[in-house]
């Protein structure tokens, strides 16, 4: 019961993390997130972490979605379905989001999820958020990330025997040290892409005084602006750029850079016809050159995961066939010795074999 109830746990959590994981690559939540403001208070507090349930993409009145609306992802409440999509409002709000911040109703595809919300009552953690977004930094959420899934290598890879009651000596195998380097690359060349992934803002105004200023346009001007885009490592990458509406044409969609090599872009946008300062954002993915071009940019126009996918299974392939002709087996690596006295228990040497 006890090895029943760990496991579980250890799949529970390994569940999350990958979720979590895929959630960060794909941009979206996928089975937990945490409110930014406190438009959902007291229902879900700034800081709060709720859970998601990612099938549940089909919600009714009173149920409590995240979608995304105007480029970010929001936590708030259905009032009204029609059939053009949801209507949503904030519990802390007056209006609904339509009424307030000119949102058009959400359509099913925008939706991730639905909170997770038993009797009515929605599952909370509260603060978690806040120290997540100030207290951790990227380096550190990584870091704890893969701990977490290597607690899940050692816990399922401990092998097939029985559990002695008063074993003298705890054994790490070799295949076992294998399986979390192997956890450990894999992780490492996940966020090595996902770190080279970019959002570029350009950010204009306009307004009937379009051309005094720089970054001034008229409505439904049409100008063009320069990004630059760098490769900081030291191995080739493609390049797949994108960009919504306003933006009308960006002059090189698709591309390699050597280690250090840079390359400019111009983006063609159109300006709205309301007065208004802008935000427009350009979208740059970028992966090791590991697989040939076109299969990159077919897996990519499907989905910008799919060459994500690709490459790491590509080097876990690579790992299996060192696995297996390496002979590595089911032998001790590592055995540690249990020593127990009257005074102090659990203290441990640790023996090379």
């Amino acid at each position: 019961m006890r090895e029943f109830v760990e496991y579980t746990l250890v799949a529970v959590i390994g569940v999350l993390v990958i979720g979590s994981l895929l959630g960060a690559l794909m941009d979206r939540p996928v089975f937990m997130s945490y409110a930014y403001s406190k438009s959902m208070t007291p229902t879900i507090d700034k800081g709060d972490l709720f859970f998601l349930n990612p099938l549940a993409t089909s919600p009714g009145v009173g149920d409590v979605i995240v979608f995304r609306a105007n480029g970010r992802w929001t936590v708030h409440r259905v009032v009204a379905v029609t059939q053009d999509g949801y209507i949503t409002k904030g519990d802390a709000n007056v209006a609904t989001d339509q009424q307030s911040r000119g949102i058009k109703p959400i359509p099913r595809e925008n939706v991730a999820g639905t909170v997770v919300a038993p009797g009515g009552h929605v599952l909370t953690i509260p603060e978690i958020g806040n120290y997540l977004e100030t207290g951790l930094d990227n380096r550190t959420k990584i870091f704890l990330g893969a701990l977490l899934v290597m607690v899940g290598v050692i816990a399922f890879s401990g092998g097939s025997e029985k559990r002695k009651k008063h074993q003298k000596f705890v054994r790490v195998k070799f295949r076992t040290l294998y399986m979390l380097a192997g956890v450990f690359l894999l992780i490492t060349v996940a966020m090595s892409i996902f770190v080279s992934w970019e959002t570029v803002p350009i950010e204009y105004a306009v307004t009937s005084a379009g051309g005094l200023r720089e970054g001034w346009y008229l409505p439904g001007e049409r100008f063009s602006t320069e990004v630059t885009v760098k490769n900081n490592n030291l191995y080739p990458m493609l390049y797949y750029v994108s960009g919504k509406p306003p933006v009308t044409a960006v002059s090189s969609t698709e591309f390699g850079l050597g280690g250090g090599e840079e390359k400019a872009l111009v983006v063609d946008i159109k300006a709205p016809e309301s007065t208004a300062v802008y935000s427009t954002d350009v979208r740059i993915n970028a992966y090791p050159h590991v697989l040939p071009s076109n299969i990159m940019g077919w897996l990519y126009n499907y989905n910008p995961m799919l060459p994500v996918l690709a490459i790491l299974g590509e080097v876990a392939a690579v790992l299996w066939i060192i696995y297996l002709l390496s002979g590595i087996g089911n032998e001790d690596a590592l055995k540690i010795r249990k020593r127990r006295t009257s005074k102090v228990r659990g203290v441990s040497e640790v023996f090379r074999i």
